[in-house]
């Protein structure tokens, strides 16, 4: 036996080993998602892991991402390097500089790990696995409907059920707090936060009627889509209303897998949208499985994506391997070609060992190789 220290084990806080079967079930996984969104449209792109930090971090998404960015030194070129903290920077880079001759919308998916500085209250890993999907170069209501239902599609093709998908509309929050102080919007921030209305009831400021109002029409969408179309808006609120609503009974027709739930004021983890966003959770998951939404990419132009998190996954993908193992006793490769073309998949014993059971059952194997025959343990 190979002897070990529990300190030659340790890794930093945040990090860990996935190992076997959660690795194999993460891949598979990854790679079925990948599959939905090819079957619709979207070419799949791999950034690096590491950019120079003027590229990554320095302007448009990369720098809204700046402070859960780690940073590195290049011994080649002697410049700052940054480690990619989100892929949808980098997909907005690419789109804006390589890809920026091809013809719009242009679809494209990813898949990558990412490192963050720290993690956050429902995930504290601060490596995460990121697949994710984003339209680029086009804006309005069926790009937005078709990233959330290809997002639904892709994880209910992984075994994903009992699904909600919160839209939201973030930019509503920032138009009715521009007037109000900075310590005061503070304070009302997180009321919204923390859904606490009687505390915004009793302060005195512009537009918090409407704040209560569009805190009121929160939750199941049937149960306060009436009340949210008879909230008194000025023109650039009511166009944004009905402009979610639009979005709303387009993703609400070709729906039948998901709840769907309103909190139009919902701006955590939305950092760099400027439209609709969504937010997917699982009856079966502790937080966000997926999240979502429009904004700008490096060259302003308008993009709509989505981001799944895979690691939460794991334990609920119908792609988990179900091939059963044989034991072959003694190396024969013709015999195992000959196994894995029935269905099966196959371990080699260490040749020495007469017990052929007892090593076929160390080895996690439901079937032997006798007589050039598979047999049942």
């Amino acid at each position: 036996m190979i002897s070990s220290s529990n300190d030659n084990g340790l890794l930093p806080a945040g990090l860990s080993d996935v190992l076997y079967p959660n690795a194999e079930l993460q891949s598979k996984t990854i790679e079925s998602l990948i599959d939905v969104f090819s079957n619709f449209g979207y070419s799949r792109v791999k950034p690096p892991l590491v950019e120079y930090e003027d590229t990554l971090i320095s302007n448009g998404l990369g720098k809204v991402l700046k402070d859960s960015t780690f940073r590195i030194m290049d011994p080649l070129s002697q410049k700052m390097m940054a480690l990619r903290s989100d892929v949808t920077a980098q997909i907005s880079r690419i789109a804006s500089t390589r890809l920026s001759h091809l013809p719009r919308p242009l679809r494209l998916s990813y898949s990558g790990d990412v490192l963050r500085v720290k993690g956050d209250n429902f995930n504290m890993e601060r490596q995460k696995t990121q697949v994710g999907a984003e339209l680029i170069g086009s804006e309005s209501k069926f790009v937005d409907a078709e990233i959330i239902l290809v997002c639904m599609k892709g994880l209910t093709s992984v075994g994903i059920d009992s699904i909600t998908v919160d839209m939201n509309f973030p930019l509503i929050r920032k138009y009715l707090l521009r007037n109000v102080s900075q310590s005061l919007k503070s304070d009302i921030n997180q009321a919204i936060d923390i859904k606490d209305i009687q505390y915004i009831k009793n302060l005195k400021s512009n537009d918090l009627d409407i704040i209560i109002e569009f805190m009121e029409c929160t939750g199941e969408h049937s149960n306060v889509i009436k009340s949210l179309k008879k909230i008194k808006l000025d023109e650039y609120l009511s166009n944004i209303r009905n402009y979610f609503l639009e979005v709303l009974e387009l993703v609400d027709r070709y729906n039948d897998i998901a709840k769907l739930s309103i909190d139009l004021l919902e701006n955590r983890g939305f950092k760099y949208h400027n439209g609709l966003t969504f937010t997917i959770f699982s009856d079966d998951f502790k937080g966000e499985i997926a999240k979502g939404g429009r904004y700008k990419t490096s060259n302003k132009e308008t993009a709509t994506g989505f981001t799944i998190y895979t690691e939460k996954l794991n334990f609920k993908s119908k792609t988990k391997n179900k091939q059963k193992l044989v034991f072959v006793p003694h190396f024969n490769m013709n015999d195992a070609e000959l196994i894995i073309q029935k269905g099966y998949r196959v371990v080699f014993g260490s040749e020495q060992n007469p017990n052929i059971e007892k090593e076929a059952s160390k080895m996690k194997c439901t079937h032997v190789w006798k007589n050039n025959r598979i047999v049942e343990i």
